[in-house]
């Protein structure tokens, strides 16, 4: 089977999930069509296809036209389907379905849509956006959700339920190394946080609960922030301000590979996603939450779209309502004074996230989806 993927740039470190889509569905033969190339080296694959030249002037028009209108022209990506000749199409976001709507309008070939949050939250408040989203819905053969809450969301705005499945966000287990208790050489609680770059990832509550729970505990703390966005200077500040910078280590953007490095040396992870002002949520979960949970560290998150459904509180991680910075620093508190907790909560977390989010076993249900529309053309 032969399967052309539409997504945007190829590709974001923080899609690295789309990555193990490609390069574990050994049953289908793939190839990526997008708008142009980022981070090839870190995601090598060979069939790529962009319509803009990684950078130079000569792209900048083309990519402000693309942005504008939120269509790509008909020649660049038809041109390669005819080269390829897939049997599916597979539109990585709602976004990128509908830039490709007019192009597959033209082709007898189904489209399957997968939405990952932003693209079912924020994305339909915006003018114009239910009526195209309408249209993908009929368009589309099949969706691909996360999680329950998600499918749920994705319903609401209109998505035919028959068309909507449930499938949870596979992850390259044999990547990620369970944490078991290593001894290390001192008593610091690492606690690890990613996302600086949007709202809903709850930094500001992150931040703010961590120096709480500072006042709290005579726990060793000591806070990672992993990524770069405009949250950055305003948490440096937060730490500043509070005469704690000394106690938080900002990362930057790291490759994935040291992304793992990092988890091995992770005692708690923070997950405290919000509601954003403009709509914009996870949707599902945070991958983070899922790696974390597969590395044997305890979660501490928000009772925020399909959070809840990947961490179990009180057995892999601990909950609280969004924007409870109260309950955060209770809970920062609780884990980081009961290494044994950590290490059964831990153990928990594995068990179930490589019982549940293999990437080898969540690939064949997606390419059950594909078989399963084929049947029907």
């Amino acid at each position: 089977m032969k399967v052309g993927h539409f997504v945007s740039y190829y590709l974001p470190i923080t899609q690295n999930w789309i990555y193990n889509q490609l390069i574990y569905n050994r049953e289908c033969e793939s190839a990526v069509l997008c708008q142009r190339l980022v981070n090839p080296e870190q995601f090598p694959f060979g069939s790529v296809y962009p319509i803009c030249k990684p950078s130079g002037l000569m792209s900048i028009p083309k990519r402000f036209i693309h942005k504008l209108f939120e269509q790509y022209p008909y020649k660049p990506h038809s041109t390669v389907i005819k080269k390829i000749k897939p049997d599916i199409l597979h539109g990585h976001f709602l976004l990128e379905s509908w830039r490709n709507y007019h192009l597959v309008k033209r082709l007898n070939i189904p489209l399957i849509t997968t939405c990952y949050g932003q693209d079912i939250t924020s994305l339909p408040r915006r003018p114009f956006w239910r009526n195209r989203c309408k249209k993908v819905f009929e368009l589309s053969a099949a969706f691909i959700v996360e999680g329950e809450h998600m499918g749920k969301t994705l319903a609401e705005l209109g998505c035919p339920r028959e068309k909507i499945n449930v499938i949870k966000l596979g992850i390259d287990i044999a990547k990620i190394d369970a944490y078991t208790g290593v001894t290390k050489n001192d008593d610091k609680v690492r606690i690890l946080f990613t996302g600086l770059n949007r709202e809903k990832k709850g930094a500001a509550y992150a931040v703010e609960a961590f120096i709480k729970a500072l006042s709290m505990t005579n726990a060793d703390l000591e806070l990672h922030l992993l990524g770069d966005g405009i949250y950055r200077e305003p948490m440096e500040k937060k730490l500043s301000d509070a005469g704690l910078r000394q106690k938080a280590v900002f990362h930057g953007m790291r490759p994935v590979d040291e992304y793992h490095k990092l988890l091995k040396s992770t005692d708690i992870t923070l997950t405290p996603s919000v509601h954003a002002s403009d709509g914009d949520t996870e949707g599902g979960a945070p991958v983070v939450t899922i790696e974390s949970l597969c590395a044997g560290i305890p979660v501490i998150g928000s009772n925020h779209c399909d959070i809840p459904n990947i961490v179990s509180h009180g057995s892999t991680g601990l909950l609280s309502n969004e924007r409870d910075i109260d309950a955060l620093a209770k809970d920062i508190c609780t884990l980081a004074e009961n290494p044994l907790l950590r290490l059964e909560m831990g153990k928990r977390g594995t068990q179930y996230a490589r019982a549940e989010h293999d990437i080898e076993k969540q690939v064949r249900k997606i390419t059950d989806v594909y078989r399963a529309v084929l049947a029907k053309y």
